[in-house]
């Protein structure tokens, strides 16, 4: 326990917790200082104000022309909205048209437009009312087309605050390297979009340490370039020094559980640590329940939402894999309402994504995929190591899962990109998979063409431009992307 301290302590002093302000790197290596987001509800001169949906944890993906609805706790009346790049050198802006506005008391659900001009990109949401306005970072991806052939990935226990990565590696666990890194080469695989199932902090070491631990990781999943939807684990909800782990979920994050539609894909991401207040208290590094419960309501709320579905594919998220039956408990307490809950499952759900174990496993019951992914940077159990993956679907339904038979997901560190300047990138490819790798280039206003590449995408202003390219890399391959 001692060495335990002793190494939070160190990651503490060497990664200080920065609110206001978050230290990006872009892919020519360059640091930017972006404005970290206010993410607490605001209180304009006795009003309420506050984005419900959508949220960076929770966004929207809408298709170039659509609607969708933002939902939003105010008691204004009149609002400017607008989506911006999202953490880009080069930044787009533009005003969504208004078509309708419904009240129940102070929550409003504000029907917009999204033009067909408006380029594909993960924007930031801001909503102004007067003088005031209030911005929800990644909280919206306009896409072209949403069809039955998609790729997602499945990250899981990433840990931020957690030392016991160090036993993999001292160098990576500092500084949360190895989450950046995974991170990273999601990017790069640019899927539509990242499912995240729970631990993403730690929360069982040292007081007050959720603080610490929700900043720093909120700061790091905005290096996502593409859309994240995230559910809490047990480490995300204990109550320890009168910190109760939720209160900030919800202040950061919103709703512990909720389903989201991708096309006919559909999606519930569970809580299964929605245990009684009482239960989650943990004193120190001791706590009393750590394995899975899904409540009585949120139980009938999934059972409704799946009936209420008429998706194509149905997926539900969350930490605790239903198919075991773990006592993790020092009360010796059982996974409450598990039988219920794969009852439900059998019934109505294609795959189940969980973690909590920091190993693969991949078990197809009663039909239904259950799949649990590694660690993307804690202690390993198993023969696993770090890593995430790839889920394929082919006209709604799941086409690949695995990296390699019969379970295994994608290690980290078998894929670097790095920009020898600004018009040359560099892939490394060690995976034992072909890759479409996604870069940015970020070069002066011109003219350009690019070798052993695709250009899909540009978006310029006077001085510089982004050029997004696409290029086919060969397993065990090292590939040059240059622009010229």
């Amino acid at each position: 326990m001692k060495s335990l301290l002793v190494m939070a302590i160190l990651i503490f002093l060497i990664s200080p917790p920065s609110l206001y302000q978050i230290n990006e790197i872009n892919k020519n290596k360059k640091e930017i200082n972006v404005n970290a987001i206010d993410i607490d509800e605001r209180n304009i001169d006795g009003a309420n104000f506050k984005i419900i949906y959508p949220k960076c944890s929770n966004p929207a993906i809408v298709e170039k022309g659509r609607n969708f609805t933002i939902i939003l706790l105010a008691n204004l009346t009149n609002f400017g909205i607008k989506i911006s790049t999202a953490y880009e050198p080069v930044i787009d802006e533009f005003y969504l048209k208004i078509n309708d506005i419904a009240s129940e008391g102070n929550v409003l659900r504000i029907n917009v437009n999204v033009p067909k001009y408006i380029p594909i990109e993960l924007y930031n949401l801001t909503i102004s009312s007067g003088r005031f306005s209030l911005t929800e970072p990644r909280a919206v991806s306009i896409v072209d087309k949403i069809d039955g052939n998609f790729t997602f990935v499945h990250m899981t226990d990433l840990h931020i605050g957690d030392p016991r990565g160090m036993k993999v590696s001292i160098r990576e666990t500092i500084g949360w390297k190895a989450v950046k890194k995974c991170i990273e080469e999601i990017n790069l695989l640019h899927p539509d979009l990242v499912v995240i199932t729970g631990d993403l902090t730690f929360g069982q070491l040292y007081p007050f340490e959720y603080s610490f631990e929700y900043k720093k990781l909120y700061g790091i999943l905005q290096r996502f370039d593409v859309p994240t939807f995230l559910c809490p684990g047990n480490h995300d909800g204990y109550i320890k020094s009168g910190q109760d782990g939720f209160q900030f979920w919800e202040e950061y994050f919103g709703s512990l559980y909720y389903s989201f539609d991708y096309g006919k894909a559909h999606f519930i991401m569970a809580n299964s640590y929605d245990w009684p207040r009482k239960s989650r208290i943990g004193f120190s590094c001791v706590v009393f329940n750590w394995g899975g419960y899904i409540g009585d309501k949120q139980l009938k709320w999934i059972e409704e939402d799946l009936k209420n579905s008429n998706a194509l594919l149905n997926i539900l998220a969350l930490h605790h894999n239903p198919l075991w039956n773990t006592t993790d408990s020092l009360l010796g307490n059982g996974y409450y309402n598990r039988e219920k809950l794969l009852k439900i499952i059998y019934e109505y759900v294609d795959v189940v994504l969980a973690g909590h174990v920091h190993y693969d496993n991949v078990t197809i019951q009663n039909n239904t995929i259950f799949i649990t992914t590694t660690t993307a940077a804690s202690s390993l159990e198993k023969d696993a190591y770090w890593g995430y993956r790839l889920i394929e679907v082919r006209n709604w339904s799941i086409f690949s899962y695995n990296y390699k038979e019969p379970r295994y997901s994608i290690p980290s560190y078998r894929l670097n990109i790095s920009f020898e300047n600004k018009y040359k990138a560099i892939i490394e490819n060690d995976l034992e998979m072909k890759i479409v790798a996604y870069l940015k280039f970020v070069v002066p206003t011109g003219n350009y063409s690019v070798k052993n590449g695709e250009i899909i995408k540009i978006r310029k202003n006077e001085e510089e431009m982004e050029i997004y390219v696409i290029s086919k890399i060969n397993e065990k391959t090292r590939k040059e992307v240059y622009l010229f």
